[in-house]
């Protein structure tokens, strides 16, 4: 018998949560056709029955469906909505105030239902989850898709909300809104040394198992092995009733006989280093999405590059699961494709001190070289080294002590250092996606000489353009001394990140339509499109852009009525005050530009916020004439890449490239560009479209080689390379 199960049986209290769908009851259409009753109504009432059992029925269903419970089951305690709704013998009471934004999705959620017969959307007061177990198979992928990319937009405006992956559904809920929330809550209605025994199925049910502590039990319910925080694995309802029997006769007799039937070890997270010895573990903040689903998710330029790495090596990607727990930092690992996932939670507070704090508001601006955007605080700071640790611990459980680690981008400048401290033999390699800056904006870091000092503990560190190389070993020299620079040089190396052109290609030259764009020919009225594409942030220049626009405008009236600027904002950031104020500034420009050159039948800029798919902007770059691609800073740019890639090379649109960055290094026969020069830029913009379509061809076929040398599998073969060497 497993010695966690021993506990439950001689414990003088003993608490008992179990889930109901999937768990309790078996799945059905709709959660009113899951009815309790029969073998699961009579297990809960003799459970509930024993002395010292304190039963609760932990469920994802709104309380309203479950609301006949209670009278029914006098003994069981019941937590509804993951959590959100609380009934404890005197009646329901709610733990979060309803969500009132969450309208605003349910909307674009429920419109996206009605185009498909079965799908349905569930609203709870603090959480929508449209569902596709009823809609035709062939498209479930089509309605996953769709669901991500409007709840993953929405999401980015909304910091206090967070997606989940269901069975056959995709959930938005308050980040409080999970079932950990509800395991504290029973804590503090029994015992404090009573064990607990959590019994669960889904992905919601895992926020269960990440809360349970050493004494406690956790027990999923699936018919294989999976990746998972519970200890024990039932296969389907029928092993927890015969779990749940076990229990009340062993209790009844104060011991059990033999081991209860049907229980499994699942594959855990523990058991994960000692299976995965000298692979390749990236590791980065952020872990990209899950698929939904069965479908492989559409995955950007730095994912579909890390792919075939990680196939190659058998390797797994970790990274935070953008939640915030108590207590946070468990390991949890899905074999999902294209790539094994290890994922783990924040405990409270990373998210503001961390992420938020020294990562977007110090490093970001810092490394941008917009120091006068800096903050410096002391406690944000100690806390970037504390999650470095909490990284190293978990890449170490994750991938024992002699993989292969490469880690990505400026969250983790002190990794290195940190996983040597703990004994990694293996190979470490690092990669800086955005610019390194000049010497005199890097000293404002208070731990700059730290932070170099860290960085020397890496086998090989990656920069986008000979630019940042220049300016990094520059920093190493003075802050460290010149022997850094005998130290350091032998393992920096200017390695481009890339895209995949081939995919671009193929999508630009795609002739079926896109819903996504509507009528797009005819909102263009035979002008030429002028384009720009950006996550709105202020390293990418959006206002100072469109100001150069307006003096285009104002300077070359010959192009009026003749040209429409299309900008693209993909929404991200929006917890930080900066990103919001922004927006509003964006905003405000482009209503003056339109209400200062605007006519009846032409509008010069068209704004659009949100993100599109990969097909989507393909089509987009391949009918611009002109790509307005001018960041004030920017560690490479893969617009600029996306957008060569999608031309016609018989008649290509220009490229106008921002000489600051590395985009620029790779592609010198693009229009170069400062963007801080509004007059230059407008010039420039004129001279794009009045180019000649032989000096178009020439230019484009040399950008093209480029491109297509600089590919995303390229970028990572030669970081690999540069590393194994």
């Amino acid at each position: 018998m497993p010695a966690n199960l021993e506990s439950l049986i001689a414990a003088p209290e003993i608490v008992v949560a179990l889930d109901l769908d999937g768990t309790l009851v078996p799945f059905a259409p709709t959660p009113q056709e899951a009815v309790v009753d029969g073998e699961p109504a009579e297990l809960l009432a003799a459970l509930s029955a024993l002395p010292g059992v304190t039963v609760a029925v932990v469920t994802g269903r709104p309380h309203e469906l479950v609301a006949d419970l209670p009278p029914r089951f006098p003994n069981v305690l019941f937590a509804a909505e993951h959590g959100v709704w609380r009934y404890a013998g005197t009646g329901w009471a709610a733990a979060l105030q309803p969500v009132a934004t969450l309208t605003e999705i349910e909307t674009s959620l429920r419109h996206l239902a009605e185009r498909h017969p079965g799908a349905r959307v569930e609203r709870k007061s603090a959480s929508v989850c449209i569902h596709w177990r009823m809609v035709d198979p062939s498209v479930h992928d089509a309605v996953a898709a769709a669901a991500e990319v409007i709840v993953d937009e929405w999401l980015e405006t909304h910091p206090g909300l967070e997606r989940l992956p269901v069975i056959e559904a995709l959930e938005i809920r308050h980040r409080l809104a999970h079932k950990g929330t509800a395991i504290s809550w029973l804590r503090k209605m029994t015992p404090a040394n009573a064990p607990m025994l959590a019994i669960g199925d889904d992905v919601t049910d895992e926020d269960m198992f990440t809360s349970l502590r050493d004494k406690d039990v956790g027990v999923l319910v699936c018919d294989k092995p999976r990746r998972t925080q519970a200890q024990l694995r039932v296969g389907s309802p029928i092993g927890v009733y015969q779990l749940l029997r076990w229990l009340i006769d062993a209790r009844k007799n104060h011991h059990a006989e033999a081991a209860p039937p049907s229980i499994a070890d699942p594959i855990t997270a523990r058991q994960l280093a000692a299976t995965t010895g000298g692979r390749l573990l990236v590791a980065s903040n952020r872990l990209p999405s899950a698929p939904t689903g069965n479908r492989t998710r559409e995955v950007g330029g730095l994912v579909s590059a890390l792919v075939p790495a990680l196939t190659e090596h058998g390797g797994l990607w970790l990274g935070w699961s953008g939640a915030e727990r108590d207590p946070g930092l468990r390991l949890r690992v899905e074999d999902v494709e294209p790539f094994a996932r290890a994922q783990f939670d924040y405990p409270v507070g990373w998210r503001e001190k961390f992420y938020v704090g020294f990562c977007n508001q110090s490093l970001w601006p810092l490394l941008h070289a917009f120091p006068g955007r800096a903050r410096y605080d002391d406690t944000e700071w100690v806390t970037y080294g504390e999650a470095n640790i909490a990284y190293a611990r978990l890449a170490l459980q994750a991938g024992g002590t002699n993989s292969t680690v490469w880690v990505q981008d400026f969250h983790l400048l002190l990794l290195g250092r940190e996983l040597r401290k703990l004994g990694h033999t293996g190979k470490l390699g690092f990669y800086l996606h955005v610019p390194w800056p000049p010497l005199d904006v890097i000293e404002t870091l208070p731990w700059a000489p730290e932070i170099m000092r860290a960085l020397n503990e890496f086998d090989s560190i990656g920069l986008q353009c000979t630019r940042w190389r220049d300016n990094f070993m520059h920093a190493a020299q003075e802050l460290l001394g010149t022997d850094a620079v005998a130290k350091f040089g032998p393992k920096v190396h200017v390695i481009p990140v890339g895209t995949d052109p081939d995919r671009f290609a193929e999508d630009a030259s795609a002739t079926t339509e896109s819903s996504e764009l509507g009528n797009f020919s005819q909102m263009l009225g035979g002008r030429q499109l002028i384009l720009g594409v950006d996550r709105l942030d202020y390293s990418k220049g959006v206002p100072e852009r469109l100001e150069a626009y307006a003096r285009f405008l104002e300077k070359y009236p010959a192009w009026r009525g003749k040209v429409v600027l299309v900008q693209v904002s993909v929404p991200t950031r929006s917890e930080v005050p900066e990103y919001a104020e922004l927006r509003s500034r964006v905003e405000l420009l482009v209503g003056r530009i339109n209400g200062q050159y605007g006519e009846a039948d032409w509008v010069p800029v068209r704004y659009l916020y949100r993100s599109y798919d990969h097909a989507t902007l393909a089509r987009l770059y391949r009918a611009a004439s002109v790509a307005l691609v001018t960041p004030l800073r920017d560690g490479m740019n893969l617009v600029a890449k996306e957008y060569v890639a999608s031309q016609d090379a018989a008649n290509p649109g220009v490229l106008v490239l921002s000489r600051f960055c590395g985009a620029a290094e790779r592609l010198p026969t693009a229009v170069l560009t400062n963007p801080y020069y509004l007059d230059g830029v407008a010039a420039d913009l004129d001279t794009a479209l009045r180019m000649p379509l032989a000096d178009r061809v020439a230019a484009h076929a040399a950008q093209r080689a480029s491109v297509w040398a600089d590919t995303a599998g390229a970028w990572a073969t030669n970081f690999l390379g540069s590393l194994a060497e």
